[in-house]
């Protein structure tokens, strides 16, 4: 027979302030984006004057067209995707490759503790900024899209995350593909990969978003502003505007608007890509960092 449960008292006010918390913190994220979003799509007389909250005033896209028809804008969007895919493939690459070994036992990896140790300090004792960038210099990245991606190809901290998770794996399982004759190559890829589906798609996602809002890397080995990523080229405009970078036309255009619209625009266009991947990753995410996180 099927009992109901009825919450106590306490348990009504616990849901209720819970609930209220919740949507003050979605409010607080979700309101200033309206805000700005609603700025970028106003004429420059709302914008200017302080009218705008969060429907928009005066509603035109001339920001947006004034944005697109600088050439630099799209340069430096290709620039930011060209190295948040191919630097996010290279983390995730060396992640697999260097957390699969380390997830065996003592027994199966000679110097296992050592190796470990290896990579543990760096994580806890950087060398520092000016090291870093005369190490970038050595080798001839400055001023290369390299500098933003090498670097940083191997982070330790999901490393320690994917390790763990490779240790969960069934030991029968890896068994059973010995007995059939698997080599260590073919049961990473036939059968560890396949069961770390969201491990992988969480640390893809860290690595995608920590490669598409960095801009202070660029500041420090990019010299030509050609060669920025979109988020240092949006933090550079949203400090000043450098209409050198503009043609005649679309100086005239600048004049008419409000730099809030503009600013706006530019907040919103470089915000969007990443939000639209999200979603295809969020079924995979909190199991991931559950998984990934605990050690058996």
């Amino acid at each position: 027979m099927n009992q109901k449960i009825y919450n106590s008292f306490g348990d009504k006010v616990f849901q209720a302030i819970n609930y209220i918390i919740l949507t003050v913190v979605t409010l607080t994220c979700l309101l200033p984006m309206l805000h700005v979003l609603a700025l970028s799509l106003s004429d420059s007389v709302s914008a200017t004057a302080n009218k705008v909250l969060f429907i928009p005033k005066g509603f035109n896209l001339a920001a947006y067209q004034t944005m697109f028809s600088n050439p630099i804008f799209l340069n430096s969007f290709f620039v930011s995707v060209f190295r948040t895919v191919v630097g996010t493939a290279i983390n995730v690459f060396v992640t697999i490759l260097a957390a699969y070994p380390l997830s065996k036992e003592n027994s199966e990896l000679r110097g296992r503790k050592l190796i470990s140790l290896f990579f543990i300090i760096p994580m806890m004792i950087s060398g520092g900024l000016i090291p870093n960038y005369l190490l970038v210099n050595k080798l001839g990245m400055i001023d290369s899209i390299w500098a933003l991606i090498i670097p940083g190809c191997l982070p330790i901290g999901n490393v320690v995350m994917m390790m763990n998770f490779f240790r969960g794996i069934n030991k029968s399982i890896l068994e059973a593909a010995y007995i059939d004759g698997a080599n260590e190559f073919s049961i990473l890829t036939r059968v560890v990969l396949p069961l770390s589906t969201a491990s992988i798609a969480t640390i893809t996602l860290f690595q995608m978003v920590g490669h598409w809002n960095d801009w202070f890397a660029a500041t420090i080995y990019i010299n030509d502003n050609r060669k920025w990523p979109l988020q240092t080229l949006l933090r550079q405009m949203l400090k000043s505007i450098d209409i050198s970078t503009f043609g005649a036309e679309t100086i005239s255009q600048l004049r008419m608007l409000s730099d809030r619209s503009f600013r706006g625009a530019m907040i919103i266009f470089a915000t969007i890509p990443i939000l639209c991947v999200y979603p295809f990753m969020q079924k995979h995410f909190v199991a991931g960092i559950t998984i990934g996180s605990v050690k058996e």
